[in-house]
């Protein structure tokens, strides 16, 4: 489902809640006015609560799906700084600097059938002109 549809979907409910509420007030207010029973009363509130619940939870798993995708379009937006970061580190090492850069830059790589996951580190001390160059690549003594 995409983000703007659960978003509305989300929004939907918001307003499908904020009725029940309403009515729910208006039930109270016609009690005090001696226009409904408490018996009527709890029977309509009892009805509009279980509404509420229902309504609640679609709106908590909506918000949970928005959620997830922000994180993930997050992940995939710092995915691609990363790696052009990497990049443009990557070219102005030599051969043996390159081979042992991949050594720290992959953190863990999984091979499936239908795909390859790479999981990488944060590259900010990779870039040559980093102060922590030493630490993260040991044995580099250049630069």
């Amino acid at each position: 489902m995409k983000t703007r549809t659960v978003e509305k979907e989300s929004q939907l409910i918001g307003k499908r809640l904020a009725e029940i509420e309403r009515k729910i007030g208006r039930y109270v207010k016609a009690l005090g006015q001696g226009k409904l029973s408490v018996g009527r009363l709890e029977l309509e509130i009892g009805v509009l609560e279980k509404d509420r619940e229902s309504l609640q939870l679609q709106r908590d798993e909506f918000e949970r799906k928005i959620n997830e995708s922000s994180v993930r379009d997050y992940n995939a937006e710092l995915l691609r700084l990363t790696l052009r970061d990497f990049r443009t580190a990557f070219t102005v090492l030599t051969p043996p600097e390159q081979s042992e850069a991949l050594q720290y830059v992959l953190k863990s790589l999984t091979i499936h059938p239908q795909k390859l996951a790479l999981e990488i580190f944060k590259l900010e001390e990779f870039h040559p002109s980093s102060q922590n160059r030493k630490e993260w690549l040991p044995g580099l003594e250049s630069n």
